[in-house]
């Protein structure tokens, strides 16, 4: 069988499985709301309307495509598991690495429909307010996309040696977190003395520096995500994938 086939189709019904999932609806109709309710804050902005709209929507854009994509990530390899599907997956011949590869492709796609979707929403609303496209919103965009990217793969990981979807989200919620600290976390590493220090610094390599990912912190041109950034979210993935699937290969399907 085509290996690139393979990958596709596993992609492909992974994709469709999602978007076909009640949660979806649940969450584009959250992610509508949410962006509509950016408007009422941009009113309250003043001078600052089209700013606060934008910024606004952009935090919301993320954390909605966040929670479902941690939510798919998390539940995909255990749900399959549980209804026994993935034992008949692995009856024929299919490489682990491309089943994996293929959920993985799957789940981006997911978070990238996602992210259009909303984006879509947020710029139709500003629009109605007589508001034109925000500066950076393309690459801001973007780097929402590396970030899910990243945290998605490092999901998968954690979801075949969790004992639950629940511990999945709350372990990969944590590392979110940490990744948007990664600045503070190198002080604490400069200040702190002797191993304690060492520690840090170790610490610092088993976190991805999410903040890297958020265009909009640079005004004009500058936004724009160099060559750098994409590399550095490609390496987190790929790191992520290649644990996941040693995880993968040591169970008995």
């Amino acid at each position: 069988m085509n290996i690139i086939y393979l990958i596709r189709a596993v992609a492909f019904n992974s994709f469709f499985e999602s978007v076909r999932n009640r949660f979806f609806t649940l969450f584009a109709v959250f992610a509508f709301t949410a962006v509509y309710a950016s408007l009422l804050a941009g009113v309250m902005a003043v001078d600052q309307e089209a700013r606060v709209l934008a910024d606004f929507g952009l935090a919301l854009i993320e954390l909605t495509a966040l929670a479902y994509a941690l939510f798919s990530a998390s539940s995909a390899l255990l749900k399959e598991a549980e209804t026994k599907t993935i034992y008949l997956v692995f009856s024929r011949p299919v490489p682990r690495w491309a089943y994996l590869a293929g959920k993985l492709a799957g789940a981006l796609l997911t978070a990238a429909l996602m992210l259009i979707v909303m984006g879509g929403i947020h710029l139709s609303l500003l629009a109605f307010r007589d508001f034109g496209l925000p500066d950076c919103y393309a690459w801001a965009l973007a780097g929402t996309f590396l970030k899910l990217a990243v945290i998605i793969s490092f999901a998968f990981f954690v979801s075949l040696f969790s004992t639950s979807a629940v511990s999945t989200l709350v372990i990969s919620s944590v590392m979110w977190t940490l990744g948007h600290f990664a600045a503070e976390t190198r002080f604490l590493a400069e200040q702190a003395p002797g191993l304690k220090g060492a520690a840090f610094k170790i610490l610092l390599w088993l976190i991805p520096n999410l903040q890297i990912f958020n265009a909009r912190d640079s005004a004009g041109a500058a936004c724009a995500l160099g060559p750098a950034v994409f590399f550095s979210a490609a390496a987190w993935v790929a790191a992520s994938y290649l644990a996941a699937l040693w995880m993968l290969s040591r169970k008995e399907f």
